[in-house]
């Protein structure tokens, strides 16, 4: 099994937004998208062709040495493709496995943690998972109207966060005053911003 591996898809960093923020972990960033967001500023492109093996030397060669640890997959939309044999070999060296998905499609598990971030105009296929992430105006994305079209007691999700959106370099302040605007009302929602961008990381 080889996986399409966007540029510099292999990459040791600090998870930055919503519940792991802060931990850890080693990114497999998976090329290829097929939600197409016209303002996605991630370079998913192709850039080489790995099979599993040449995957799991990559990633034990950006972990801490004798360290146990995460390995984030994201994309892209990772769920293009079949992750099952993906998954098994990254369980297999003893690391934890994270999924990022826009939730158009299903991620057939194991899957020790998994982010759904929805970016509208689609049928959200996806309904349960470790958290939910809608970024303001994100493909049009409007807060009342996900909810509207998936309530809270139809979608299963441990956890749930809206995200203000970036406007070129920096956090739309706007964004954050809707956002923190929209969570006075929605007490079981909190709020997740993109603190690697902050940081200066990846």
């Amino acid at each position: 099994m080889r996986y399409a591996i966007a540029p510099h898809g292999i990459f040791w960093s600090l998870q930055g937004e919503a519940h792991l923020r802060g931990f850890q972990m080693a990114f497999l960033r998976l090329a290829g998208c097929s939600v197409g967001c016209p303002t996605c500023d991630t370079d998913y492109t192709k850039d080489r062709m790995l099979d599993l093996e040449q995957i799991i030397a990559e990633v034990r060669a950006v972990m801490p040495v004798n360290r146990d640890g995460w390995v984030w997959i994201t994309g892209g939309e990772p769920a293009d493709r079949d992750l099952r044999p993906l998954l098994g070999a990254l369980k297999a060296e003893g690391w934890s496995t994270a999924v990022a998905t826009s939730g158009k499609h299903r991620v057939v598990p194991p899957v020790d943690w998994l982010s759904v971030s929805y970016h509208g105009g689609y049928p959200l296929a996806q309904k349960y998972g470790s958290e939910i992430k809608l970024v303001d105006e994100l493909g049009g994305m409007d807060f009342d109207a996900f909810l509207a079209e998936y309530p809270d007691d139809q979608t299963d999700f441990m956890y749930r966060y809206v995200q203000p959106h970036w406007d070129g370099k920096r956090e739309d302040p706007e964004s954050l005053r809707r956002c923190l605007r929209w969570l006075a009302k929605h007490p079981n929602w909190s709020l997740s911003r993109q603190d690697h961008k902050h940081w200066s990381m990846p």
